[in-house]
């Protein structure tokens, strides 16, 4: 178990010079005395800086279901954390029934937030993120799968051969809970087969210097630190070369 002023240490190492910060957090492993979600973000906040713009993910997987997005009830299923930042911290959300995102700071105005038929297309919060080099991911508790979601974009940037474009069908109601008629779709996989190998891409992005790594021992907890505007020219470079860069060993007809 972390003590407050441990984890103050530890996160205060994490020098990010990018102004927009995207975070994906596990909490598990932040635990302290007297732990609350409001007090693990006072922490994250005041190490990280201040006069930062954060940005979470509030994706919505459980709720594609009931077949409806609501910009102010739909939960997020990003985790705790972000759950608490959607709620109590961000003045402003995507709307997107996947993958929308909660932002909070001082330049949250300068992110274009545009109505996007698919996750990570034209327009979209995604494809600023990833063609933007002041935005920086970080992965708190987390591998780059389920850390980074941005890598998604190269996908659907380069039309992998793999995924196809689905229809989704959600009512999707913006803050003022007026509904959006606007068709969405999803880049989706067109096989269970197929499996992305995030574990080798993360290997090939640390040897490239991509990804910065900061571990603790005790507790034993790590964090990754990567560009997104880098990380995603360097794998969309390697989609190009060979479209099943980012899958494991599987041929793709």
């Amino acid at each position: 178990m972390w003590s407050k002023n441990k984890l103050k240490n530890f996160l205060s190492k994490v020098k990010i010079k990018e102004d927009y910060i995207i975070i994906h957090s596990d909490v598990v492993g932040l635990v302290f005395p007297n732990f609350t979600l409001e007090e693990l973000w006072n922490i994250i906040f005041e190490s990280f800086g201040k006069n930062k713009t954060y940005i979470f993910p509030t994706f919505s997987f459980n709720d594609r279901s009931k077949k409806n997005w609501n910009y102010n009830y739909t939960k997020s299923d990003a985790g705790v954390l972000s759950e608490y930042f959607r709620k109590k911290i961000s003045v402003l959300r995507s709307v997107h029934p996947i993958h929308s995102v909660a932002i909070y700071g001082k330049n949250f105005l300068k992110i274009p937030i545009k109505h996007c038929s698919s996750s990570f297309g034209k327009n979209s919060f995604w494809e600023w993120a990833c063609n933007n080099k002041n935005v920086c991911n970080i992965s708190l508790g987390l591998k780059l799968n389920g850390g980074a979601t941005f890598v998604h974009y190269s996908e659907e940037h380069c039309k992998v051969p793999y995924r196809k474009y689905i229809r989704i069908n959600p009512q999707v109601k913006n803050q003022k809970n007026y509904i959006i008629k606007k068709k969405y779709k999803y880049f989706a996989r067109n096989s269970d087969k197929i499996i992305n190998d995030w574990e080798k891409v993360q290997e090939i992005l640390i040897k490239n210097n991509l990804i910065k790594i900061y571990k603790s021992e005790n507790p034993k907890y790590n964090i990754l630190k990567m560009n997104t505007s880098k990380v995603s020219s360097f794998l969309i470079d390697n989609v190009k070369k060979n479209p099943i860069f980012l899958l494991k060993n599987l041929s793709v007809k």
